[in-house]
């Protein structure tokens, strides 16, 4: 048999590409000492490889990230290429997820180039690469670098991390700078302190090149994370965008069903209605109980929430506890609405859990429409409450079609298998009642179609409504 495998994209699109970008953007005097070679010029050829074709065996392991190489005629060596050539060749992702950068033959470019150890430069699209015309401000630094002050700056923003976000330019939204702030560095023997303008900014200048601290505060606000120190170079700046919350938490002990303190337990925050367009109700904030059964969460928005366990998914044996919602209740129309204000605010709910479920072994074979054991088939246990959630495999049949998985003796499921068959299908999904003993069930795939996909969108009809949950 001649197996043909084609790879492209696969071990780029399994992880994606995210680029870490700044509120402001960064500057030209940040970027040009974070890259190796800067430079302008054409793009004379472009040496595509495609996709990867093997056949008549597996893949490498690991899969190779594959790069287009593309022929530059030099027009101007802004910094990094000392030799002063007239062409370079730089490296760059094929795209579709793997960072490279969509260049086209016969345009011009500033380019923004990282080195490897063999020599050889890559770029892609979380660099300040970009179309020539659209270098402006970059040009204007590279060419008074000559005749600049050596003094370095730190330009500093401070921004709400949970506020409401507001339109930015080119139609994109942003989230709301503060005033008002209190912003200091440390470093390099200066310490200075100041407050941000009516834009959420301020910009320390006059600075000795080195390694700050940079720090920021504002009454009604907490800090969510500690800042790397950050470099400047001589004649260099940073921009360095500090997210401050408003100091509003959500606090609680939770007991267990003996009424002890019931530590280790995953406490959720899940919206009572929907945020924004296709928004699904998953977890936004989650803490796991310390030793006393106490829980804090800090990185809610304003709005209403349900509190509890095993909210945003199916209970596990890790978390093993039915959907919980605070002040103890399975009934989510019974349940407490937590509101989160526009303000500074420590509110308190304290309530206790149902008994622990345990685990229950699920067995069962599968068979094609003939009799015979359907090896390699796919099995999902599905919790009813949750429809949309089912995606994860629980187990795959052997040889002889035998599959184990994992349940929950107090918690309703419904198991699908399914196989590919010269098209998707599936055998008729299996209600699985609570009960604590072991089943052994008997699956035939008689069902075209992929039976786990049935019931996706149903659950999330009332939510999105802004109804609640059911």
């Amino acid at each position: 048999m001649r197996i043909l495998f084609v790879l492209g994209f696969i071990a780029a699109k399994m992880s994606g590409c995210s680029c870490g970008m700044s509120l402001s953007g960064t500057p030209p005097c940040q970027s040009a000492w974070n890259y190796d070679a800067v430079f302008t010029g054409m793009v004379t050829g472009i040496d595509d490889p495609g996709m990867l074709v093997i056949s008549n065996g597996l893949p490498p392991s690991p899969i190779p990230f594959r790069q287009k190489k593309i022929e530059f005629k030099i027009t101007e060596a802004l910094t990094g290429l000392n030799s002063k050539p007239e062409e370079i060749v730089i490296e760059t992702g094929l795209g579709g997820g793997d960072c490279g950068y969509e260049f086209q033959r016969g345009h011009d470019y500033i380019v923004y180039a990282s080195k490897r150890p063999d020599g050889s430069y890559f770029t892609g699209i979380c660099t300040p690469t970009r179309p020539i015309d659209l270098a402006t401000e970059d040009l204007k630094y590279f060419h008074q670098l000559a005749n600049a002050s050596p003094a370095s700056e730190i330009r500093v923003t401070a921004y709400n991390i949970f506020g409401p976000r507001i339109p930015g330019p080119g139609g994109r939204s942003q989230l709301p700078t503060l005033p008002g702030a209190t912003v200091t560095i440390d470093g390099a023997g200066k310490h200075e302190s100041s407050i941000t303008d009516e834009v959420g900014r301020h910009i320390f200048s006059n600075l000795q090149p080195g390694e700050y601290r940079v720090d920021a505060s504002l009454e009604g606000f907490a800090k969510p994370e500690s800042l790397r120190p950050v470099k400047v170079h001589a004649k260099g700046c940073a921009q360095v965008d500090v997210p401050l919350r408003l100091d509003r938490t959500v606090n609680g002990r939770v007991l267990s069903s003996e009424g002890l303190p019931a530590a280790g337990v995953n406490i959720e925050s899940v919206p009572f209605r929907p945020r924004y367009e296709n928004d699904l109700p998953m977890a936004i904030d989650s803490a796991v109980t310390d030793a006393n059964g106490r829980f804090q969460l800090h990185n809610l928005t304003t709005g209403d929430y349900y509190v509890g366990v095993s909210l945003a998914r199916s209970p596990t044996l890790q978390n093993p506890y039915t959907r919980w919602f605070f002040p103890g209740t399975e009934d989510p129309t019974k349940a407490g609405i937590v509101h989160v204000s526009d303000k500074p605010e420590a509110q308190v709910f304290d309530f206790m859990l149902p008994a622990r479920q345990h685990d229950r072994t699920i067995q069962g074979t599968v068979f094609w429409p003939d009799g015979r054991p359907a090896e390699g088939a796919t099995i999902f246990l599905e919790d009813p409450r949750w429809p949309w959630q089912v995606s994860a495999v629980a187990a795959v049949s052997d040889r002889l079609g035998h599959f184990t998985t994992h349940g929950l003796d107090a918690t309703r499921y419904r198991i699908h298998a399914a196989a590919v068959n010269g098209g998707p299908i599936s055998a008729e999904p299996v209600s699985i009642e609570p009960g604590a003993g072991a089943l052994n069930l008997n699956l035939v795939l008689t069902r075209k179609g992929y039976s786990p996909r049935d019931n996706m969108s149903k659950g999330l009809d009332e939510w999105k409504k802004g109804l609640g949950l059911r």
